[in-house]
């Protein structure tokens, strides 16, 4: 827990928390998708970087009895239980294999973003597909994000976290070019759906983000990119009732292996 949630007091609490309200405000979206493309019993599905699980647990009773559900993340500590059919495994997508062409729909939320290695665990995930199978990833485009009309000392503290300066690795825009790699690799069918939504404090709407802010401030507060007066501030600020934002834009990018 330490390599991955740093060591601050809570910290895990914090993510646990974060990860529920960001499965609230993006479930719903998540869902019209699978529904769209035709989730049905008896499928068998890979739901990569599952976090809470709870992606997992509504396409368990989507297959059913004979359909199969296998949810993997690098870390299981936010996992709920699940049901029989949701085989729940730890595994890297990175450096790992999973097996080829056994999955009728593959998906993964807010993940490629920050993996390293992200294009090549693409074509893995393509490999993966059944003929015909779905692929489904979404993630953001945060241009623009930083860049809406804030009050300080806020303002500066979200162009840092907006513009993933945490993880010299991560591409917060990255699902502006994932089209672009389903195109490459031949999969047919493609359309995307954008989102974009007003964040509010103490609702899932904003609290996916804020509370990664407070989970990130002490580290800032630790490199002097912020002071402690400036950490309660900016809790202050974004936990105010008439607080509201505009969202990053999320991206839902759908793919199909080709049949023959």
């Amino acid at each position: 827990m330490a390599e991955r949630y740093g060591t601050h007091e809570n910290e895990a609490e914090i993510e646990r928390e974060r990860l529920a309200m960001l499965a609230a405000v993006r479930d719903p979206k998540t869902f019209a998708v699978f529904e769209r493309i035709g989730v049905a019993k008896g499928m068998h599905v890979l739901e990569v970087g599952a976090g809470t699980g709870s992606v997992s647990g509504w396409l368990s009773q989507k297959v059913g009895d004979g359909g199969k559900v296998l949810s993997v993340d690098i870390d299981l500590q936010f996992h709920a239980d699940m049901p029989d059919n949701v085989e729940v495994k730890k595994l890297d997508i990175e450096n790992e294999s999973i097996p080829k062409e056994k999955y009728d729909i593959i998906h993964a939320r807010a993940v490629l973003q920050h993996l390293p290695s992200r294009e090549v665990v693409i074509p893995k995930l393509i490999q993966g597909l059944k003929p015909g199978g779905w692929l489904v990833l979404e993630d953001g485009q945060f241009i623009g994000f930083g860049e809406q009309s804030l009050v300080e000392p806020y303002k500066t503290i979200h162009q840092i976290m907006a513009a993933g300066n945490q993880e010299k690795w991560r591409d917060p825009n990255f699902g502006l070019h994932i089209l672009d790699r389903f195109r490459s690799n031949g999969l047919t069918e493609l359309d995307v759906i954008g989102d974009i939504w007003a964040m509010r404090p103490n609702e899932p709407s904003g609290e996916w983000w804020f509370l990664a802010l407070e989970r990130a401030m002490p580290r800032l507060v630790e490199a002097g990119l912020m002071t402690p007066d400036d950490q309660q501030n900016v809790l202050k600020q974004v936990r105010e009732p008439s607080f509201v934002m505009i969202s990053p834009v999320s991206i839902t990018t759908i793919g199909r292996k080709s049949i023959t």
